[in-house]
């Protein structure tokens, strides 16, 4: 049988919006985790467009998958494999980082193999709605 998801919202699952709101609720998530865990670094990361038919498109069609790639890497836009896992290692092991953490890491300009930090959006900048998905997640794992 095929197992069928549900928005959080009630509403159908639609693949767009459920990337959408994963990537605001790391934003979310992050921030919570960086007021609680004072002196620990939280941040963010995106590694941007990876468009890889093998990787993150492998389950759409790898016609579309081999083109986006093709189209991506022509209009310069997209990251590499390599670049995305060296900016990864670099957060995770740089002491000089700039603080306070809580900061949200991607690619600047898209394409250029530059790693930037970006303040969130509005929606992602409530602490109302951090805590309310921090305490969510409590509870969907049984910590609270």
């Amino acid at each position: 049988t095929t197992k069928t998801f549900d928005m959080v919202d009630g509403g159908a699952y639609d693949p767009d919006k459920a990337y959408k709101d994963s990537k605001l609720c790391n934003l979310l998530f992050m921030a919570e985790a960086a007021r609680r865990f004072k002196g620990v670094a939280v941040d963010a990361f995106s590694p941007g467009l990876i468009p890889s038919p093998d990787g993150f498109f492998r389950y759409q069609n790898k016609g579309f998958a081999k083109t986006f790639e093709k189209i991506s890497g022509f209009a310069g836009v997209s990251e590499t494999n390599d670049f995305a896992g060296a900016a990864l290692a670099y957060m995770a092991t740089e002491p000089t980082l700039p603080l306070p953490t809580g900061g949200w890491y991607d690619t600047y300009p898209p394409g250029k193999h530059q790693l930037a930090v970006h303040s969130p959006s509005l929606e992602a900048g409530d602490p109302s709605e951090q805590a309310k998905l921090w305490d969510l997640s409590a509870k969907l794992v049984g910590l609270a």
